[in-house]
């Protein structure tokens, strides 16, 4: 058990590290402390359980996933078990707290065919961690066979790659991602890139993409409505708030409840890092029927005034801020235009 807690501790911290914002409070520890039941060992027939689903359904659930067999990460060599989506090895040193971990990144996973056969394969992302400052993304492309879920195929994309976005269409693999180009410190990748793969005979083949490698800007942002997720990492905005962002024409510009609000976004030299002009912004001042409302606000409009960096994260848009001595992170998910 207390094996589990301490891998479960190590790889939230890799995700928050991904995310460049060390947050480290007191609330963590307690909602990890009220979750340790969770960790407990999951018998082999509760792992043949959740692995084996009607085929014919291909939803590919998560807890499937979360429990299912991998390999091809190249250091480890061997096949890989997850255990409510972790896995660690063995201690580098006996009785020691660093050891080889991988993670299944689960907020983002897409489901479509790969081959002539049509049946709908899943394509997942994992997060391998060798116990240094290394953060090595994987790729990895699930299927029934024979009734039961099999990693068929999985491929390295890089260190420290944050992902933009993972779709399949037309038979292929396409996912874009901010990757680290000439010069790029390993903190904070600058190139928006994007990579094609397709699959033959339970292998993952590259293929060239014609889209031109781009800076990180937050031009790129545009044409995307992002609704705030969580105000920090382990802080979920509530359920029924209505804070959303979009960016136009270099203004941040969306709605706090029932409020409209625009703000200056001044892009700096290094990628990803912008300037808030919080002197360049224009708030109206309607009364919310919430009673709740003017709090959201002035927390929303503080912490987006200190906002100095923006990467995406799985998907979602992440918006480090500085606040008070404290480094914090606003994650945003996009929000689905209807077809």
């Amino acid at each position: 058990m207390k094996r589990f807690i301490f891998v479960f501790i190590s790889l939230l911290t890799v995700c928050s590290s991904t995310l460049m914002a060390a947050e480290i409070t007191t609330p963590h520890v307690t909602s990890l402390q009220k979750d340790q039941s969770s960790l407990l060992p999951v018998s082999p027939k509760d792992i043949h359980l959740a692995a084996v689903v009607d085929s014919q359904r291909y939803d590919y659930p998560l807890s499937a996933l979360q429990q299912a067999y991998y390999h091809g990460i190249d250091d480890i060599g061997s096949t890989i078990h997850l255990q409510q989506g972790l896995w660690a090895g063995d201690p580098y040193q006996p009785g020691g707290d660093v050891m080889p971990q991988v993670m299944l990144l689960s907020d983002l996973k897409v489901i479509g065919t790969l081959n002539a056969d049509n049946d709908p394969m899943a394509v997942v992302l994992l997060n391998y961690s060798p116990g240094g400052s290394g953060q090595y993304l994987y790729i990895a492309v699930m299927a029934y066979r024979h009734h039961q879920l099999v990693n068929i195929a999985t491929q390295y994309i890089g260190d420290r790659v944050r992902v933009k976005g993972l779709v399949i269409k037309n038979h292929q693999i396409i996912l874009d991602v901010i990757q680290p180009g000439k010069g790029d410190s390993t903190c904070c990748p600058g190139d928006v890139a994007r990579h094609i793969w397709r699959l033959e005979q339970d292998k993952l083949v590259e293929i060239p993409s014609h889209q031109a490698i781009v800076r990180l800007t937050p031009a790129i942002l545009a044409n995307t409505e992002w609704q705030l997720e969580s105000w920090r990492y382990g802080d979920p905005v509530m359920n029924g708030s209505n804070i959303n962002l979009r960016y136009i024409n270099g203004h941040f510009v969306g709605m706090v409840d029932c409020n409209n609000y625009t703000v200056t976004v001044k892009p700096l030299l290094k990628p990803g890092f912008i300037d808030i002009l919080e002197q360049h912004a224009a708030i109206t001042e309607r009364k919310c029927d919430d009673p709740l409302a003017p709090h959201r606000q002035k927390r929303y409009f503080e912490q987006l005034a200190s906002v100095t960096q923006f990467t995406y994260f799985a998907g979602k848009l992440a918006l480090t801020y500085q606040l008070n001595h404290h480094t914090g992170v606003m994650i945003f998910s996009a929000v689905q235009t209807k077809p």
